[in-house]
């Protein structure tokens, strides 16, 4: 092993029996990610198809960043502006607008003559509505590892983990899209990140990767 990283608690949501865990922000995190029992969906989203090389084929790409949150920036801003920034409530996870936390998301929705979630909430543009109808399964968990000497600031955040059956299609188009005008980006900073390919489950008698290597 090379390197490890200590996280603690998932940021995601995967199965319908598990309540939408909060991340360090405080935002409920995974609201909207497919669920296991969502077999049509992970079947189009996550399972590599015959798109692919046949070893890949029933397996998945992975993606992973390591995204350092500002949590000092983050703390002293307004409730309103968080809130604004994610485009849900903080409190019920509701997207702006609603109430139930399950709401869908209405991007047309207006509010004094603006739209109820801002052209730059993190919700909006990573929405499969503006991605093409694009989605990928989340498995993050939160990690802290103590204090940066040089700025006196905590040295927390997301260990991003998310799989999907076409990265370019899927991650890199959402992650653009999310560089460009992402309000979060404020309150975040990418400081590691890699791609790994992960094969079909072993067969019986079989073991991983014997798809590639057998």
């Amino acid at each position: 092993m090379r390197w490890s990283q200590l996280d603690f608690g998932r940021t995601a949501s995967t199965s319908r029996g598990q309540d939408t865990p909060r991340n360090l922000m405080g935002m409920k995190d995974g609201t909207a990610n497919i669920r296991a029992e969502d077999t049509d969906a992970m079947s189009r989203f996550v399972w590599v198809g015959g798109e692919g090389p046949a070893w890949m084929r029933g397996g998945s790409y992975l993606v992973t960043r390591r995204i350092r949150m500002l949590l000092e920036v983050w703390d002293r801003s307004s409730l309103e502006d968080q809130e604004r920034t994610i485009g849900r409530h903080k409190y019920s996870g509701a997207p702006l607008g609603a109430h139930p936390e399950f709401d869908p998301l209405d991007l047309d929705a207006g509010k004094d003559g603006q739209p109820a979630i801002p052209v730059d909430a993190h919700v909006r543009l990573a929405s499969a509505q503006v991605n093409d109808g694009e989605r990928i399964l989340r498995r993050g968990y939160s990690f802290t590892d103590g204090v940066d000497e040089r700025l006196g600031e905590l040295e927390a955040g997301l260990f991003f983990i998310c799989f999907q059956r076409d990265p370019e299609r899927q991650f890199v188009a959402i992650q653009r899209r999310l560089g460009s005008s992402d309000a979060l980006n404020e309150y975040i900073k990418h400081v590691g990140s890699a791609v790994f390919a992960v094969p079909p489950g072993a067969p019986p008698g079989g073991y991983v990767g014997q798809t590639l290597l057998g």
